[in-house]
């Protein structure tokens, strides 16, 4: 027997979150190319039915599967989404106790922005700063989490540098 087309769907967005964790509404609507109103209709079916929930960060509302995601916080989720703040994370797991200097030379990040992506992350408490005379050096503030992470949804991140940091961290240990 299969599936009425409305399960169907509501099965592809379910299984999308659940294969992404800290997905956004757009992200959504571009790997399952459904459309917007679609995709919006089953999110709202599924956090009734308790099968997900959502997560405001910043200028996103962010989706998780419940009871299905690692004992992770979900802001290390919504951080590893972002592709400029993973880049960060990425670069934080291989060279621990950075300064702002030598990762804004190593992207090839303007120090501005840097610092902005560096505060969000301090906020969301995955990177941390520890002072060192006069200087500020970050690291990861759950390496292991973090690669965890990374580890178990690697497809849905679709990332070089991600493939790469784990062989790294692994190394290391």
């Amino acid at each position: 027997m299969t599936e009425r087309p409305e399960l169907e769907t509501r099965r592809t967005v379910y299984d999308t979150v659940v294969s992404h964790p800290g997905i956004h509404l757009r992200e959504l609507e571009r790997i399952t190319s459904l459309p917007l109103g679609v995709v919006r209709y089953h999110l709202d079916r599924l956090q009734r039915e308790g099968l997900i929930f959502s997560e405001e960060d910043r200028y996103f509302k962010r989706f998780f599967p419940k009871g299905r995601i690692p004992n992770v916080p979900t802001d290390t989720f919504a951080a590893l989404r972002q592709e400029s703040l993973r880049k960060i994370v990425l670069y934080l797991l291989s060279n621990p106790g950075s300064t702002h200097a030598s990762m804004m030379s190593a992207m090839d990040m303007p120090a501005s922005t840097l610092s902005t992506y560096l505060s969000i992350l301090l906020s969301k408490d995955v990177v941390k700063r520890e002072r060192r005379g006069k200087e500020n050096l970050y690291s990861v503030v759950d390496e292991e989490g973090v690669v965890k992470v990374l580890m178990v949804y690697r497809p849905s991140f679709l990332d070089k540098l991600v493939d790469s940091a784990i062989s790294l961290y692994l190394d290391r240990e």
